[in-house]
């Protein structure tokens, strides 16, 4: 069979392609007119093998119209709302000052300061500067109505008298009571003016 094949190998080549061209002509018949035969449902025509393909225009489909935007919606009036208190940071706590030790005064000894009395009718002593209502009201109570008897005291009845004061302890030194005293109890308005200003 070899042989066979080696003496005829041009023949049998031929017969080959013979069979492979027929083999391929007959697949694309076969397959371009099942492909031909097809009905085109959308074009409305049917197609042959070998014929020019005739298409139907395609109908124009017009673009679909913009959706309108909606309008936006309105903005809700701001409602009023009370305005935030601004809240002060608490200022920081002041140190606490520490009392100062003040030497209070002994209290006075009981009576009255140990001084010549007032001879006479009494005095406002009010026209002494540096005396008030409240002073006035003490001196009167310890017998100390007159300028005259104030106008006397020498450094002992001033110590005598001071320890009696409390609080106004040093006043009479302080406010030059008895210079004062002396021009008021002499009548000398103009000269304890001119020295103390107006009464």
């Amino acid at each position: 069979m070899i042989s066979l094949i080696s003496e005829n190998w041009l023949f049998f080549l031929v017969a080959l392609l013979i069979g492979v061209a027929t083999a391929f002509w007959a697949w694309a018949v076969s397959g371009r007119e099942s492909a031909d035969d097809h009905f085109d449902a959308d074009d409305g025509l049917l197609e042959k093998a070998g014929d020019a393909v005739i298409s139907a225009p395609e109908p124009v489909v017009p673009a679909p119209a913009p959706k309108p935007v909606p309008a936006p919606k309105p903005a809700a009036a701001p409602v009023a709302t009370p305005a935030a208190k601004t809240v002060k940071p608490a200022p920081a706590p002041r140190p606490r000052k520490r009392p100062v030790a003040t030497e209070t005064p002994p209290p006075p000894p009981p009576g009255k300061p140990k001084i010549a009395p007032a001879k006479g009718d009494p005095d406002n002593l009010r026209l002494i500067k540096g005396v008030g209502p409240k002073l006035n009201s003490l001196l009167n109570n310890l017998g100390i109505t007159r300028f005259d008897q104030i106008a006397e005291w020498k450094e002992a009845e001033i110590q005598e008298v001071d320890q009696y004061l409390e609080s106004f302890s040093g006043r009479i030194t302080r406010d030059s009571w008895i210079d004062q005293a002396k021009y008021l109890a002499k009548d000398d308005i103009a000269g304890f003016e001119k020295k103390y200003g107006k009464l």
